[in-house]
């Protein structure tokens, strides 16, 4: 017997059961037409995927619309190409949920946004905050093409068709100001909150302020204070404790996502 043919039958595909890997691409085609992968998502393709002709793929544009296809090959410039069937708009969860964050140091900041995008954010607003130890201001270079690849990711990890918006940074009264506009309920974790089903039940817009370690200002606090009074910001329960940036982001996330 043919050791190399024995083992070929025997062979078992370790994709089999596997879920169908994800890939971004600027613009989606008209059905049965190809779009080329770029250079990143075709290494990722071929390499730890080891993906070929004929195999799975769903390609999405970041937009919200997303399409199942197959790797065809390469075209003559060497690049990889899907060809895509027709495409269809990703459900949208409920509520939309803007993310009003203090930014936290270094490898933490990249955790906080993967965790908030897997947990179906719409938009993310860098917080700037009285205490806060990082702001825009001082960092070297425009930080907002990294935290997209790092989205990017986490769309394709959680199967989310839509990238979440990038806004401007903003103080806490400037986002509790927009905020009150469009009707949105704002929320803060406390640990005397109230319950998140209380407050979250039918929402359709909630926007999440998270402050730095250090805390909101006297000032900050006042203000926020002010608007719980008057009912424009919420607070809710997430446990006791003080939390890291990213912890508490996740919490609140995943008490709306439960709750909501």
């Amino acid at each position: 017997m043919d050791a190399g043919r024995s083992r070929s039958r025997g062979a078992i595909d370790y994709r089999a059961g596997m879920p169908i890997p994800w890939f971004h691409v600027e613009t989606l085609p008209e059905p049965g037409e190809a779009v080329s992968l770029d250079r990143q998502e075709a290494k990722h393709a071929s390499g730890p995927r080891r993906l070929g002709p004929g195999d799975e793929v769903i390609v999405f544009d970041g937009h919200g619309r997303r399409a199942a296809g197959r790797i065809a090959g390469r075209d003559d410039r060497g690049d990889l190409e899907v060809e895509v069937g027709g495409a269809e708009l990703d459900p949208v969860d409920a509520p939309c949920i803007e993310l009003a964050a203090s930014l936290p140091k270094g490898d933490r900041l990249s955790t906080m946004l993967d965790m908030a995008t897997q947990l179906g954010i719409t938009s993310f607003t860098p917080l700037k905050c009285d205490f806060s130890v990082v702001t825009l201001e001082r960092k070297r270079q425009d930080p907002t093409d990294r935290w997209k690849r790092i989205m990017l990711e986490a769309c394709k990890q959680s199967r989310r068709a839509g990238l979440p918006e990038i806004r401007e940074q903003a103080t806490p009264a400037e986002v509790i100001e927009r905020a009150a506009d469009r009707n949105a309920t704002i929320v803060v974790g406390d640990a005397g909150g109230e319950s998140p089903s209380k407050v979250l039940s039918g929402v359709e817009q909630v926007v999440v302020l998270v402050g730095p370690e250090g805390g909101f200002s006297p000032a900050e606090e006042g203000m926020l204070s002010e608007a719980t009074d008057t009912g424009r910001v919420h607070r809710i329960a997430i446990g006791r404790g003080v939390l890291r940036v990213e912890t508490a982001t996740t919490a609140i996330l995943a008490a709306i996502r439960s709750h909501a």
